[in-house]
């Protein structure tokens, strides 16, 4: 069993316009499509084969019917009154059947996985499957987990050749960290032990280690405070909405 990060989900009022505000940070954002199941579509910022989601609403009552399904982003986003920002992240897996019945076994509440699309802006449909998991005492929403319909090196191949997946001016990109803010150390002791993460400990926080960032965990109000990106050409930090993107060196 082993989770990787798949993607950020940032919600704003309208994702075309990301596309132009992340060039001005030195990041390739670009146009994803419509989820007409959800009412929401997205603009995509990938760094590598995992990415910025930046997430709005086309269709309030679709949304609205979507976000009465336990433990979504679309429910995460409506209990946290709509307030825009980095607001949930999603693992990514290749064996959604079997983590099912691993989440079962811990005691979770488990939605899935069920099968979803999107049709992407050139007519092509991306499918994928997605698993939604918690407890009703949690202070902080547990990741999704999401297995895509192809396999990485066919996805990679797609997202070059289409033009989603390219160089990006602020450097030689990748994940290194997402800093989370919640109530206590538990969630992350959660996560660590369903997920398999290793744990680094300190007086003032909790970071977890999966195979391609890490996920720091400090007291406070449950958000998302930080994205953190290395490998920049020019250290800097740019606020969205109240979420931070770090560019180390």
């Amino acid at each position: 069993m082993m989770f990787l990060l798949d993607h950020v989900v940032h919600f704003v009022d309208k994702p075309e316009l990301l596309i132009e505000k992340t060039k001005e940070m030195g990041l390739h954002t670009v146009n994803g499509g419509k989820h007409e199941m959800w009412g929401t579509y997205n603009s995509l910022c990938y760094i590598g084969l995992s990415y910025i989601e930046f997430i709005g609403i086309y269709d309030r009552l679709l949304f609205e019917k979507s976000a009465k399904q336990p433990f979504t982003l679309h429910e995460t986003y409506k209990k946290h009154n709509f307030k825009n920002g980095a607001t949930r992240i999603a693992l990514r897996t290749n064996d959604i059947e079997k983590d099912a019945e691993n989440m079962k076994s811990f005691g979770l509440e488990v939605y899935g996985p069920a099968d979803f699309s999107r049709t992407r802006p050139d007519g092509s449909v991306l499918k994928w499957k997605l698993l939604h998991v918690g407890h009703k005492d949690q202070s902080l929403e547990f990741p999704f987990i999401i297995q895509w319909e192809k396999g990485d090196e066919d996805r990679q191949a797609e997202l070059v050749e289409s033009g989603m997946l390219k160089a990006h001016p602020a450097g030689n990109l990748y994940f290194q960290e997402i800093v989370f803010h919640c109530e206590d150390f538990r969630t992350a002791y959660d996560w660590a032990n369903i997920f398999g993460f290793g744990i680094e400990e300190s007086s003032s926080s909790v970071k977890l280690n999966a195979h391609n960032c890490s996920f720091t965990f400090k007291k406070g109000t449950e958000q998302i405070s930080q994205i953190v990106f290395a490998g920049a050409s020019e250290e800097k930090v740019v606020e969205i909405e109240g979420t931070q993107y770090v560019f180390l060196g």
